[in-house]
């Protein structure tokens, strides 16, 4: 599957970004795939919580 990219620019405070950058390392991912990750299991969430 190929998927397209859009660049965005976030800003967060400085605790938020170093547990960010701390959550990423452990899971052994980029910012980028974890945050990808978070929102996809959000989103599914939500749409069970709508299911039910």
């Amino acid at each position: 599957m190929i998927m397209t990219k859009k660049r965005i620019t976030v800003s967060f405070a400085n605790e938020i970004a170093e547990e960010l950058e701390k959550l990423a390392n452990e899971n052994g991912l980029s910012k980028s795939g974890l945050l990808t990750v978070l929102i996809k299991k959000e989103t599914e969430r939500k749409e069970n919580e709508q299911k039910k």
